[in-house]
């Protein structure tokens, strides 16, 4: 198979006219004020030579603004096409050529806790189980942990107790015999203490803001509050497969995940019947929901696919066309991180309240942009951000590596100040940034499309948590853009519109200045290379005292409040 790379991408789009199939795009159809549509088709054949690129290009002009079709050009017999992006979108497989890895030099100097439990136990069994310490002394470094436990209830209340991978096999058979089976909280403690140590991002507030502490004498309030809400129970068996998952959402932990809503209305879909938009889903009900929508009767709805993760998983689309003869986007994009789930709910919510209002603005919506990392989420660890790509130990045994080596923040893999402030070339950080731009899948679908339609698409916004913030450029410095008036009049009617809807305030303001400096930001490239000014950037819920475990009674006002500030949005850019 021929491999395109970006640069081969780089140079169609400088190319400056048209003479013969062999040359390239015009650039005049670049920098158009009318919208077009681009299609490339890319073939290969092979000869003694050497492979050769045959590069095939149709060109599809808009006759009229007022036209519901786009026709075809005369070079090529293309047939007639609607306005849809999506139907005249074909994902590339890009591959790169060749990836250079850095060894890494600095090692930690502490235990590698990647492979180490915390589970939550009664007291008094914990009495029963971890008395003889002579079981666990072969391994030092394994030794279970008590992190805490309330010493003022001995008997009744919980404690929380790290325990080491080689110990694990010993302590799930004694805890099998217990009444009442312990609550396994990550089976990944690296990621936890990664994300402390990095306090959401790895990098200083602006603002004086405290951290949110994973474990502690004084923190039993702090630890993720409500834990038989939040966390998955596992029942303890005596089983010697080694990958077998301790976090795992069956259905029984699923329930606990949203087991907040009990008590509060259930809020369903208008469009799918029996679904409840106030819940957190796995990708396979995800996935379903938007095959329901999209089986609607209703014209202008088309799910498709805008490319593939690592893992050759779909990544899906919805596009919802309420405006055909308006040929401008809005497009939004949610869970690049794959443990912000409630970027996920709300993105299915935007997708709900955007058909059945019928509000006049097309939209293209990625509710789930990292599938990945998102599934590994529901099936190994609830902390993970990453995607799933290895660079590291690739070639080598699967556990002669940390687990943690595993994955590029998809965030920090754009082309705008690729490696500067606030990403990392360490593949073993939750901000690797990658061995190059555009080097993950994910990303490459994401800026495929984004960038064969930027004259299309006039406002952007990628859903994150947490922080309650609503940001625009830059992210990767503190120097205000030219643009910033226009940003900041519009995060003010977005600021006002969401605390109308719930009385929450939100923060606004340029992400660089009000929260943190990152490099390589989806926002900063769409804004700076793209040329699209209105490029934006949310955090939801909350401001952390729950984080990214947001229970699911949060999951209702967080959707509603964000769609009150895009309605806002809509008003000041599209209206």
């Amino acid at each position: 198979m021929t491999v395109i790379n970006r640069q081969t991408i780089k140079i169609l789009d400088q190319k400056e006219s048209i003479d013969s199939i062999d040359n390239h795009i015009d650039s005049e159809c670049l920098t158009s004020t009318t919208p077009v549509t681009r299609m490339t088709t890319f073939t290969s054949s092979s000869s003694s030579l050497g492979n050769k690129f045959l590069l095939i290009l149709s060109i599809v002009y808009l006759l009229s603004s007022s036209s519901t079709t786009i026709s075809s050009a005369n070079i090529t017999t293309t047939p007639v096409y609607s306005l849809s992006l999506a139907k005249n979108f074909q994902p590339k497989q890009l591959e790169i050529n060749s990836e250079t890895l850095e060894t890494i030099n600095d090692k930690y100097n502490k235990i590698d806790y990647t492979n180490h439990s915390i589970i939550k136990i009664l007291n008094h069994d914990l009495n029963k189980i971890f008395t003889d310490q002579d079981d666990y002394r072969n391994h030092p470094d394994d030794n279970h942990e008590i992190l805490w436990y309330d010493q003022s209830d001995i008997n009744n209340t919980y404690a929380f107790v790290r325990i080491g991978p080689k110990s694990l096999k010993r302590v799930r058979r004694d805890l099998r015999y217990l009444r009442q089976p312990p609550v396994f909280v990550t089976s990944n403690l690296q990621s936890w203490l990664d994300a402390e140590h990095n306090h959401h991002h790895h990098q200083p507030y602006s603002t004086n803001q405290k951290n949110n502490y994973i474990i502690g004498p004084s923190s039993q309030t702090t630890f993720h509050p409500s834990g038989n809400d939040i966390m998955s129970s596992t029942n303890i068996e005596d089983d010697d497969e080694e990958d077998e998952p301790i976090y795992n959402h069956n259905d029984h932990s699923s329930t606990m995940m949203n087991a907040r809503v009990a008590g509060n209305p259930i809020h369903y879909s208008k469009l799918v019947p029996k679904f409840a938009l106030n819940r957190y889903y796995p990708i396979a009900q995800v996935n379903r929901y938007l095959e329901d929508v999209a089986n609607l009767r209703s014209s202008g709805i088309t799910l498709f696919t805008i490319g593939y993760t690592h893992e050759n998983r779909p990544i899906q689309a919805i596009e919802i066309l309420n405006n055909p003869n308006d040929p401008n986007f809005l497009w939004i994009d949610g869970c690049t991180h794959a443990r912000e789930w409630v970027t996920v709910t709300t993105a299915l919510y935007i997708i709900d309240q955007a058909i059945y209002s019928k509000i006049p603005i097309n939209f293209i919506i990625v509710p789930v942009l990292n599938v990945d990392g998102y599934v590994y989420t529901w099936t190994k660890d609830r902390m993970w951000r990453k995607n799933r790509r290895p660079y590291i130990g690739s070639r080598l045994s699967r556990h002669s590596m940390p687990e943690r080596c595993t994955g590029v923040d998809l965030n920090r893999n754009y082309d705008i100040n690729f490696g500067g402030s606030g990403s990392s070339k360490n593949p073993c950080s939750f901000l690797y940034q990658g061995p190059q731009p555009f080097s993950e899948p994910e990303v490459r679908a994401a800026s495929d499309l984004l960038s064969n339609n930027r004259h299309r698409i006039k406002m952007t916004l990628s859903l994150h948590s947490f922080n309650q913030l609503w940001s625009c450029p830059n992210a990767f410095t503190t120097e205000k853009t030219k643009d910033h008036n226009h940003h900041m009049r519009v995060l003010r009617s977005i600021q006002q519109a969401v605390r109308q809807q719930n009385g929450v305030i939100y923060d606004i303001g340029p992400l660089g200045s009000k929260l943190y400096l990152g490099s390589g930001f989806m926002m900063d490239w769409i804004y700076h290379k793209l040329g699209i000014r209105d490029a934006y950037l949310v955090e939801l819920r909350d401001r952390g005292f729950y984080g990214f475990i947001l229970p699911a009674d949060q999951i209702w006002p967080t959707a509603t409040e964000t769609w009150a500030g895009i309605q806002a949005a809509i008003q000041q850019i599209f209206l």
